[in-house]
């Protein structure tokens, strides 16, 4: 079934015109002060309020750039971890967090992804806490300091798509290889043509996993289905899509 899209983000997404750019930041400003007073609770008392608004419009204005309305997912799923992610990469430029505490994060971050191909999925706690050579209630313990300096993973490359988001490829800032444009747009094509062909479930587990960067828990929560569920959809999906990527390009 065909997304209904909104004709404002038909003639933006068309379009974007400065006007129409207004009036949708005019619309969705309230995002922004949303994630800014979620996050404002954990903030050191060295950070300005207005500060994280205004790095926030930032990154609603880029998610007004790259949202795509006839993917059918809402713009607030889409906005909300963009917002969230430019205010945090912002205050990781001014590296306010604790050395330890940012080793902590790359070391769990290490272990996860290791335990993640190993696994073909999300691991357990227990798994983790036993890589890391500490006992779970520390590694909670742990997980519990970087939940408090709002730490979170804001890109997930799969290695099945050659380290790149799904729906996104890596920006060359220095030059524009009009070879490699064309390939980039064939796949993303087909890609989007393939998920399409997802059945409902799988199609939204998939687009939230890879373009909307949330976890298995947070899927899990919006699906009304179990972490461990989600683990599965999402092994199977993507051994679905080898099986019609394999059919696509050597049909």
């Amino acid at each position: 079934m065909k997304a209904q899209v909104d004709p404002t983000w038909q003639a933006f997404y068309k379009e974007k015109s400065p006007q129409l750019r207004d009036k949708l930041m005019v619309k969705y400003l309230g995002l922004v002060h949303y994630v800014v007073n979620k996050l404002f609770k954990s903030m050191p008392t060295n950070v300005d309020r207005e500060d994280l608004v205004n790095i926030g419009v930032i990154g609603l204005s880029e998610a007004l750039d790259r949202y795509n309305p006839y993917f059918g997912i809402k713009f607030e799923t889409y906005a909300i971890p963009r917002i969230r992610g430019a205010i945090i990469d912002e205050l990781r430029k001014q590296d306010w967090i604790p050395r330890s505490l940012r080793s902590k994060s790359n070391k769990i971050k290490k272990v996860v992804e290791e335990l993640e191909q190993l696994n073909r999925g999300e691991v357990s706690d227990q798994a983790i806490a036993g890589y890391l050579g500490i006992s779970e209630a520390e590694y909670h313990q742990w997980q519990s300091q970087l939940n408090r300096t709002t730490m979170m993973s804001l890109d997930k490359p799969n290695p099945n798509f050659d380290d790149h988001n799904l729906y996104e490829t890596i920006e060359d800032t220095k030059s524009s290889n009009p070879l490699e444009n064309i390939e980039e747009e064939e796949m993303k094509a087909l890609l989007v043509k393939v998920i399409k062909q997802l059945p409902e479930k799988s199609r939204l587990a998939i687009t939230l996993y890879y373009y909307e960067h949330l976890t298995f828990k947070e899927i899990g929560k919006i699906l009304n289905v179990s972490e461990s569920r989600i683990s599965q959809i999402h092994s199977e999906t993507i051994e679905r899509m080898k099986r019609m990527l394999s059919k696509e390009l050597n049909p």
